[in-house]
């Protein structure tokens, strides 16, 4: 009987599962697994050998751009450049495509497949929307066109159309018949916190100077211009009581050669980008050394800037830029010299009077909080008095390419 035993079939016949009022055999749950998981095959297979899983569902890629609203008729271009209203009547085309990506206005039809750029007008370079009237500053952008590769960095220059970096950065200004007066404040970049003061404090049309020894020396530059304001890089140059007064490590010196001079200026220059000129820090013996400061107005002139700088009628710095081709503008003694209130309230109306006799005039101050509170309070009725507060650049006579 045992051995009848070994003889039978292993597989019995079970009894089939009554599943929803009929009967399945119970490895019919493995055929319905097996159902599921081919038909996620065929789907992930889809996904993989298709491109795209939608067909021929349209769609877009948009990528947002702001764009300045156009410019009314009559108003001063603030094309970038720029100058003293004096800009030229053809306007550039907008771009229609970007890196082979359709470029169009909001409201216009939109492409049915692919990416897209949509302009929002009203709105400037950094996509902020601008307040109706909100004056309008310096290009923000600057030109890779206007910069020189240099073991100091990206050196200004005069692009190979003859455009030079001090047009270029320029704050637009209309055209004016009435007396003008251009302030510039200098000594900004190394206190953070006055400088931020002055930026914040200040109108658009004050020039801002900046020292090349500050940390982030270029970074506040760009914010200074983003604000409307023009710039200026200062260059260290030997003052009368120098050593006791050093203005740093990168001083001009009317002891060194020019090639060792000019290595100091360009390093200043690399410090920050987008200004229109050059300021001295410091400064009185070397701009009265003929011999040494030739080749640093030399090499200005050529870079497409222009100098301001405090100046009597003995000086002979205004002559030597003149031979030299450079654009340079002879300020009066610093408003705040004597730091009280009377002081400055009557250099500023010195200014005044200087612009009305002369048809402009150029102050220099300083950042301080005294000093800012009075540029405040004299500036809130200037336009009364017949006299408007311009840009540096707005100061110089009209002047082609160097």
């Amino acid at each position: 009987m045992a051995d009848q035993d070994l003889e039978k079939p292993l597989r019995t016949r079970e009894p089939a599962r009554k599943v929803s009022g009929r009967l399945l055999p119970k490895d019919g749950v493995g055929v319905a697994a097996g159902v599921v998981i081919g038909i996620l095959l065929i789907v992930a297979g889809w996904g993989v050998l298709v491109s795209d899983p939608l067909g021929g569902e349209p769609t877009a890629t948009a990528t947002i751009e702001r764009r300045a609203p156009a410019r009314p008729a009559g108003a001063p271009a603030a094309a970038p450049g720029g100058g003293h209203g004096e800009e030229k009547a053809a306007e550039a085309k907008p771009e229609t495509s970007r890196d082979g990506v359709p470029i169009v206005n909001a409201g216009e039809p939109m492409p049915k497949a692919g990416p897209v750029i949509i302009r929002v007008p009203g709105a400037d370079e950094n996509g902020a929307a601008k307040p109706a009237g909100a004056p309008s500053g310096p290009p923000a952008t600057v030109q890779t066109a206007m910069l020189e590769d240099s073991k100091f960095g990206a050196l200004p220059r005069i692009a190979a159309d003859g455009k030079r970096p001090m047009d270029a950065y320029a704050r637009p200004q209309a055209a004016l018949r009435q007396p003008k007066v251009a302030l510039v404040v200098t000594g900004l970049g190394v206190g953070k916190d006055a400088t931020a003061e002055a930026v914040k404090s200040l109108p658009g049309e004050v020039t801002l100077a900046f020292s090349p020894y500050g940390s982030d020396v270029a970074e506040q530059i760009a914010r200074a211009r983003r604000d409307g304001h023009e710039a200026l890089i200062q260059a260290p140059m030997e003052p009368f009581a120098y050593p006791s007064n050093d203005p740093g490590p990168q001083t001009l010196l009317t002891t060194l050669p020019a090639s060792a001079n000019l290595d100091r200026l360009r390093w200043t220059l690399g410090r920050a980008s987008g200004y229109v000129g050059v300021a001295p820090l410091a400064g009185g013996r070397f701009l009265q050394a003929d011999d040494a400061l030739a080749p640093i107005f030399t090499e200005i002139a050529r870079r497409g800037l222009l100098f301001v700088a405090q100046g009597q009628q003995e000086s002979r710095f205004a002559v030597l830029a003149e031979q030299s081709g450079l654009p340079a503008l002879r300020a009066a003694a610093p408003i705040d010299a004597t730091p009280e209130a009377a002081s400055i309230d009557g250099a500023l109306a010195d200014l005044e009077r200087d612009a009305k006799a002369n048809g402009t005039a150029i102050g220099l101050a300083s950042a301080t909080p005294l000093t800012l509170k009075r540029i405040e309070i004299w500036r809130a009725g200037l336009a009364q008095r017949g006299v408007s507060l311009v840009p540096l650049t707005a100061a110089l006579k009209p002047q082609g390419p160097s």
